[in-house]
């Protein structure tokens, strides 16, 4: 023993540069090759996502990441390791436990891939607790509940008076009249258009002409479509994050990122935000009735509300859009869901329980309706991010794995709503599934569709406003045309990003008979729907 710690000694001092070298290549190789691999040992997963993260950016690049999350749990469980220091999950009781009220987790260096402004976080990529809760409050106000008659009447008047516009437009560019040639309406990009400018006049009172123009003004929807794709990498690389922090402080550098003075874009949009925030302190925070006003009514910062209208307006108008045309697309495929809707909304008409322009209160009365909106946010869910969460500092232990402290943790939204407590087929288009489960099915059928907005302090605040949009969009659209796609082999060109963008959306819209619908449905079923309707 002693001759071999001679030998080992004699090493050291006769070879110091080759040991040195072999001890730092033991401790790269461990560091590089086992922490990682032990860091979370014997969670699956793709056999290369402790040394890369390669999964996440071959699955974003696809732009079908939805698919391949989904895919991901189904084939290693409800949770998964995708990459180094990531874990995916698609379980409902760990969504609510990441997410809960007080809870330890926190977000993520993720959310700083989103900010406008590199140096200042907003309602969505704040990531300290407290200053988000306080924002939240400042903000929900003006965009979950509007509490007072007079806001609740600018509130769907608001509604109204886009979609109106949009009716109108449409009327005249879009409808296939008898006599006259068909046409092929792109009604993707329009229903973009139109959401766009009603979250407009619901943020600061003005329309920017989206619908009235039927374009991309200021190519604000361009540079979305164009820069997300890009953002959406800086989610992974979120080292990124920090050279932009950086960068925004070099003038000639900072020409890259969104601002004020941009003729077109995202800049041109908070330019024009800004405007009207100043017009609104000139004149007095509480001279409007819309959110703006609300937030500076409330205490929001001024400079910062420049910023919160622009991120409400593109992240409000895509999940909206997205989620009315899924809903649209699916029910006009589906023949016997299209029928059965049309039939509700006429028979309301027929009651005199349906005004025009229809309001908020009497689409919530509609009970199919509803059921086609939830089914089609859990079959088609409008956001696909992960949004992660970093674990405590005291670790966790989720689905029988302990979870060392600071691992980031995505949320499979689509695979959740996948969960088999929708029943044997959840990957089926059925609004029906709502309507005819028992009490207790139904409670948990909505504790797990109540995620798609987030849980606890995270809970979207523009839920309200985004089923009102559908809701009355769908009336005012059904009782009026008839739709079919004409494409049925390709209906649309869809992309996602972490939100989806969509077009070549093209669809045949034809007027349909004034009064009962009886030249759609027989007298007969229509009856039925009637005595149904007065039993509720």
């Amino acid at each position: 023993m002693v001759d071999f710690h001679h030998t080992i000694l004699a090493w050291l001092f006769t070879y110091p540069l080759i040991v040195g070298s072999l001890a730092l290549l033991s401790l790269t190789a461990y560091k590089l090759l086992l922490q990682p691999f032990f860091h979370l040992y014997g969670i699956p997963g793709p056999w290369w996502a402790p040394y890369t993260r390669a999964w996440l950016f071959m699955t974003l690049a696809s732009e079908d990441s939805p698919s391949r999350y989904i895919a991901v749990n189904d084939k290693y469980g409800p949770l998964a390791r995708i990459g180094p220091n990531h874990l995916i999950t698609n379980d409902p009781e760990t969504f609510r436990k990441i997410l809960m009220p007080r809870s330890k987790y926190e977000r993520g260096p993720w959310f700083d891939s989103l900010r406008l402004n590199p140096n200042r976080a907003n309602l969505i990529t704040e990531r300290n607790a407290s200053r988000h809760n306080t924002l939240r409050s400042q903000m929900a106000p003006g965009v979950l509940v509007p509490v007072l008659t007079v806001q609740i009447e600018a509130f769907e008047q608001n509604i109204q008076q886009s979609l109106q516009g949009w009716i109108l437009y449409v009327q005249k560019h879009g409808v296939s009249y008898p006599g006259d040639s068909p046409r092929d309406f792109e009604i993707g990009r329009s229903i973009q258009y139109l959401v766009t400018d009603t979250i407009c006049l619901l943020a600061f009172g003005r329309l920017l002409g989206f619908v009235s123009k039927h374009a991309d003004c200021y190519g604000f929807l361009k540079t979305l479509e164009e820069r997300l794709p890009i953002v959406e990498k800086f989610s992974i690389l979120t080292e990124v994050n920090h050279l932009l922090a950086f960068i925004s402080h070099i003038p000639w550098l900072r020409r890259i990122l969104p601002s004020a003075t941009d003729p077109t874009g995202i800049g041109k949009i908070i330019g024009i935000s800004r405007e009207v925030v100043k017009d609104r302190i000139e004149q007095g925070v509480g001279s409007k009735n819309d959110m703006l006003g609300s937030f500076l009514k409330h205490g929001l910062d001024p400079e910062l509300a420049d910023l919160e209208i622009t991120i409400a307006l593109f992240a409000g108008s895509d999940t909206t859009a997205t989620s009315i045309r899924a809903i649209l697309l699916h029910v006009i495929t589906n023949p016997l869901v299209y029928g059965r809707l049309q039939r509700e909304i006429d028979v309301r008409i027929l009651d005199g329980t349906i005004s025009s322009p229809v309001s908020e209160d009497e689409v919530r009365k509609l009970p199919y309706l509803q059921a086609c909106i939830r089914e089609g946010l859990r079959i088609f869910p409008p956001i696909t991010y992960l949004r992660e969460r970093v674990t405590p500092a005291h670790g966790d232990n989720l689905n029988g794995f302990s979870i060392p402290a600071g691992v980031n943790i995505g949320f499979n939204l689509p695979g959740l709503l996948l969960n088999d407590v929708f029943g044997p087929d959840p990957r089926a288009f059925r609004p029906e599934r709502w309507l005819e489960q028992e009490p207790a099915r139904l409670r948990s059928m909505e504790r797990v569709m109540d995620l798609v907005f987030g849980w606890g302090a995270t809970r979207c605040l523009g839920m309200r406003m985004a089923n009102a949009n559908q809701s009355m969009y769908f009336v005012e659209v059904f009782r009026r045309w008839d739709v079919v796609t004409t494409k049925p082999l390709k209906p649309w060109t869809s992309r996602c990003h972490g939100i989806f963008y969509q077009k070549d959306f093209f669809v045949r819209l034809t007027p349909r008979k004034t009064g009962a619908t009886a030249a759609y449905a027989g007298i007969g079923e229509l009856a039925v729907d009637r005595i149904t309707h007065t039993s509720e």
